[in-house]
């Protein structure tokens, strides 16, 4: 067991040091991913090869394209800078660190945002999102509210949680009947709102039996009305309800192997399948909607891993939509995991993420994603 762990340990090192690679070897070096220590062996960036660095400039434009006649101490890495230039080439004999390049990109023609309203001086941040048939938008923020977009992305109306001082929910979705069901987290419960927000009924209470939750933190519902939640605290596992929240089945437990979780944080059915994102252990797994474990989804060798993906939406197409939360990425894949393309990488501006939670995709093919990190819910055109 304890060997597991370190070998787990040191292969998060490594993936953790590829990650930091790849931003400094082809991409735009982003001041909060990479400390400056890291960059310039602990010096100064005043006088070294890195003088003349500001946000937007390519890490190729600056570092020295030969270096002739230098002993480590002399060159602009310093002896600690060489010893990380070995652990990087350590993380590629080791790992094999997948180029992302390798995956297709997506291409949008906008990247726009529509406006959270503020709450008091605060600016909430948004955790859930769901369109139903009609392009209505449906919202959770850190706010503790509940917010009602038109397809245009004028809010039409919103509403208070009955309670969240001690946290804030995660996972909604728009009901065949009509009415709104909330994963009321931190309260370990689910709450059917009516259309106006009024509270139509409560089922769920904290505990780790049947028809209980720990930390409730997805809902999804399939044509026929069952409800299913995924919750990630004492119990890792995705439960089954009537419409009336009627216990009916569930599966999973705690853990990596086939059929078991660390972390459910999203659900969708698809023609008598629920596909299950298993966030902390990088991967979607499908099972029959009578809680059978049919596969792993597994990605393409050439494919850059899941990093941590955080939800999951199908479109009619049968194509997978997944908001990966560590890689700050959209990626789009067929349902035998072939990668269509991908889109976004840390940061704070365009065709960037941070921290995202969620994401949904309407109608005419626009997706929304919940930026969470940024505080702001991003719409991309195709």
């Amino acid at each position: 067991m304890g060997s597991d762990h370190s070998r787990e340990k040191i292969e998060n090192y490594f993936r953790n040091l590829c990650f930091l690679l790849h931003a400094v070897r082809s991409d735009v070096l982003v001041p909060r991913l990479l400390p400056r220590e890291l960059v310039t062996g602990g010096r100064s960036l005043q006088g070294s090869a890195f003088q003349g660095w500001s946000p937007g400039t390519r890490m190729d434009s600056l570092i020295p394209s030969r270096v002739e006649n230098r002993s480590p101490s002399s060159s602009p890495f310093g002896r600690a800078g060489w010893g990380r230039s070995f652990t990087f080439l350590l993380c590629l004999i080791l790992t094999g660190c997948t180029d992302p390049g390798a995956d297709p990109e997506l291409t949008f023609s906008k990247f726009d945002t529509w406006k959270i309203p503020a709450s008091g001086k605060f600016l909430p941040a948004p955790r859930g999102l769901y369109a139903d048939e009609n392009d209505t938008v449906y919202v959770l923020d850190d706010a503790g509210r509940v917010l009602v977009y038109d397809r245009t992305g004028k809010l039409m109306k919103q509403w208070e949680m009955p309670e969240y001082e001690a946290g804030k929910p995660e996972g909604v979705w728009k009901l065949v009947d009509g009415r709104i069901a909330v994963a009321d987290t931190h309260y370990h419960r689910i709450v059917i709102f009516n259309g106006d927000g009024t509270v139509s009924h409560k089922f769920g209470t904290q505990g780790r039996e049947s028809g209980q939750f720990y930390f409730p933190v997805t809902i999804a519902q399939d044509p026929k009305g069952f409800i299913y939640v995924g919750e990630y605290g004492d119990r890792q596992r995705i439960q089954k309800f009537t419409p009336d929240g009627v216990y009916v089945t569930e599966f999973g437990q705690h853990g990596s192997g086939d059929g078991e979780f660390q972390r459910p944080s999203g659900v969708a059915w698809r023609d008598g399948l629920v596909y299950v994102v298993d966030a902390f252990n990088d991967r979607i797994q499908v099972f029959e909607d009578g809680g059978k474990f049919v596969r792993v989804i597994r990605l393409p060798e050439k494919s850059a891993p899941l990093e941590y993906p955080y939800d999951i939406r199908l479109d009619r197409n049968n194509q997978i939509y997944l908001i990966e939360n560590k890689a700050a990425r959209l990626t789009v894949m067929r349902l035998d995991g072939t990668i269509v393309g991908r889109y976004g990488r840390p940061g704070r501006g365009l065709n960037q993420f941070y921290q995202p939670w969620d994401l949904t995709v309407l109608s005419d093919g626009r997706i929304l994603v919940a930026d969470t990190g940024n505080h702001r819910l991003v719409e991309l055109t195709p």
